[in-house]
């Protein structure tokens, strides 16, 4: 009896140093683990122009939308109203502020300056400084001086770290908003996205900033490109 249990405990102790001396392989890890990019800042961009706006001369410096009111009422109210509403047949309305928001003022200059469709040209009865502050004149109905305030607050609270009080930009990736090619060659809802989705190494707001508050910043942000009808 004794020699059976000893027989068998040096059975197991045989096995077992059998399956010592060849481990099985550990497992393979379903993924990978990636290999950390150096946290290096990205090369400034340059901005690409929009093909609605080629061929455009821009101002040097930012248009002032108060003193295009003059040429708006002398030139176009008779059939886009005092009010901006609209008077004749397929007339913009201005105070639409989803289209404002859409649309990009240089496109506006163009139409301006070389007229379309029933608008006739005023290239010749305006000048450039002329078409550009009535240009941004048609803005004052969609952009309120509330929201602008409320725009700087939210600005200065959030954005002006990275962008700057005056807006030119404290890092080299940031965009100068004082340049008027840049404030006029984009609409309202690129610079929208920007701020909501983020973009480059600017982070994502909008899970931090309401709607209303997003909207304000980035018509704030336009400011600085042109001088609001107050």
């Amino acid at each position: 009896m004794k020699r059976l249990i000893l027989l068998t405990v040096t059975v197991l102790l045989a096995l077992a140093v059998a399956g010592c001396g060849s481990p099985q392989p550990l497992p393979t890890a379903p993924t990978p683990i990636p290999t950390l990019i150096p946290a290096t800042l990205p090369p400034p961009t340059t901005a690409t122009p929009l093909a609605a706006v080629a061929n455009v001369t821009f101002p040097t410096t930012p248009p002032d939308a108060k003193a295009g009111e003059p040429s708006y009422v002398a030139k176009c109210a008779s059939c886009h109203g005092a009010d901006g509403k609209g008077k004749v047949e397929k007339a913009r309305d201005f105070t639409d502020v989803d289209y404002m928001r859409g649309a990009v003022p240089a496109a506006f200059y163009q139409k301006i300056t070389n007229g379309g469709d029933q608008m006739p040209p005023f290239g010749k009865d305006l000048t450039d400084n002329d078409r550009w502050d009535t240009t941004y004149y048609l803005w004052h109905w969609s952009v309120t001086p509330e929201q602008l305030s409320k725009g700087k607050t939210v600005y200065d609270a959030n954005c002006v770290a990275c962008h700057g009080p005056d807006g030119k930009g404290t890092l080299p990736q940031a965009p100068n908003f004082t340049n008027p090619e840049y404030i006029a060659s984009r609409p309202s809802t690129e610079l929208y996205q920007t701020v909501s989705g983020g973009k480059g190494i600017m982070p994502a707001w909008q899970d931090r900033l309401s709607t209303g508050d997003r909207w304000a910043a980035v018509e704030y942000v336009r400011s600085f490109g042109y001088k609001p009808a107050k």
